[in-house]
């Protein structure tokens, strides 16, 4: 993984998600990146401190259902960028 931070945090009630992009090497030696996404529940304790949960419960699945598809359109509405190897075969596609 590049970094630590996330690309982007998407807030929808209580549920938040957040899209990290990962930097695999596979196994010929190409970098690629790998979008992952972690899906929580934040909620505070009685002292006012933040925590989160994987679990969520019946009230909050809308919630997490919605926060995913705003990612998975963040996602797929990104252009995507030729690698080098893709640009060098004239490929009519690029």
């Amino acid at each position: 993984m590049r970094n630590n931070s996330p690309e982007k945090i998407i807030m929808v009630g209580p549920c938040r998600v957040s899209i990290f992009r990962n930097l695999v090497t596979t196994k010929d030696g190409t970098e690629i990146e790998l979008p992952k996404v972690v899906l929580e529940v934040r909620y505070r304790d009685k002292q006012g401190r933040w925590h989160s949960a994987s679990a969520i419960s019946l009230r909050e699945l809308p919630k997490g259902i919605l926060a995913l598809q705003k990612a998975f359109e963040f996602l797929t509405s990104q252009t995507v960028q030729p690698s080098p190897a893709d640009r060098d075969r004239n490929d009519p596609g690029w």
